[in-house]
């Protein structure tokens, strides 16, 4: 099976989510068993880009992949070359396009007073990319089944989550409260809500125990929160990295505020928290809270923080409740596999 692979980003990053995902499934596809023939380099080094482009056109010219997979770039597709390429490609051979967000879509979550030059220029070419990839785009791949609402392709289907599988075992581990998030802090991502749910958990004389993984100039924004005793400001990336923490964990949090853009958005956070074997508590977003109820790996609250501060107290109070979702956490990882992603998509385009 050859396959043609085209990437937005450098091999060797994974800082973030949009440059982890492609070289997961790269190994996704090597593990399959696929020659792949890849197309990496971020677009901003414009010359460096269209030189790889142009590598790939003379390759085209002397070969015929099986199949193209493409991993959309953080933002629009800046350079003509790229777009020229999907055209030629996508009337060669079976294309699929993975759209990864639509953030420009929602300027009430994301934009706060009027939108810039910058935004207003990436709203516009993003919207023209759509136009583009529905004319010429076979199949578009997007994170979540709810996420197709908002567009008009004639052939869209969500794909799996993706993980690495199980990298944490605490089956038989007493469980002693102690909670973990991950993520960013600010209102979009529920902090308000996290912070005030312990505030009301570790009244009375009770205690759980919070570690807050941030980015270092994101900790200022927790204010005098950071003197609590029952919370631990961490700041680690990486899956090697944030193994300790998780390994000290009982409970993973996921309080993301609940808006018509995170109600069709899933984060791979979620997933991550499954490899290292923990429950979650979220909140009711739309499709991870569809995940966690179908799965069974933990609970749903309300967005608010007596609702939330209830869910985590309810997760404790009842051990058979936490086993459940605790064995819960290790089954749902058999399925979203990045293997099981890749295989979707040969499966789609024919291979």
């Amino acid at each position: 099976m050859k396959l043609l692979y085209v990437t937005y980003i450098d091999f060797g990053d994974f800082r973030s989510g949009s440059s982890v995902r492609p070289q997961m499934m790269y190994r996704a596809f090597e593990e399959l068993g696929c020659e792949i023939k890849l197309l990496q380099t971020q677009q901003n080094r414009r010359a460096e880009r269209r030189a790889a482009v142009a590598e790939i056109d003379r390759w085209l010219d002397r070969e015929r992949p099986d199949l193209c997979y493409v991993e959309s770039p953080s933002g629009p597709i800046f350079n003509a070359c790229d777009r020229r390429l999907l055209r030629r490609v996508s009337r060669m051979v079976p294309t699929g396009y993975f759209l990864r967000d639509a953030a420009y879509r929602f300027d009430e979550v994301f934009v706060q007073g009027k939108k810039t030059l910058k935004q207003r220029a990436i709203a516009a070419l993003s919207e023209r990319d759509v136009r583009f990839f529905a004319k010429t785009i076979p199949l578009m791949y997007l994170p979540t089944e709810s996420m197709a609402g908002y567009f008009s392709f004639p052939r869209v289907k969500p794909l799996l989550p993706g993980c690495v599988g199980r990298l944490s075992d605490r089956r038989g581990n007493r469980p002693q409260r102690r909670c973990i998030y991950v993520g960013g802090v600010s209102p979009r991502y529920g902090s308000a809500t996290l912070l005030e749910a312990f505030r009301l958990l570790n009244q009375g004389g009770e205690q759980y125990p919070l570690t807050l993984v941030c980015r270092e100039a994101e900790a200022q924004a927790l204010g005098s929160a950071q003197s609590e005793p029952w919370l631990t400001v961490a700041h680690a990336s990486g899956k090697e990295a944030l193994k300790p923490l998780y390994d000290a964990a009982d409970l993973a949090l996921y309080p993301v505020s609940k808006n018509v853009y995170n109600d069709f958005a899933f984060s791979v956070k979620l997933m991550e928290y499954l490899e290292f074997g923990l429950p979650v508590v979220t909140t009711d977003c739309a499709e991870a809270a569809r995940f966690t109820r179908a799965h069974g790996t933990g609970l749903v609250s309300q967005d608010d923080p007596v609702s939330f501060a209830e869910a985590i107290r309810e997760m404790f109070r009842r051990p058979g409740q936490y086993e459940a979702c605790l064995d819960a956490a290790y089954r749902a990882l058999d399925g979203n596999r990045w293997t099981d992603r890749a295989r979707q998509v040969l499966q789609d385009l024919g291979g």
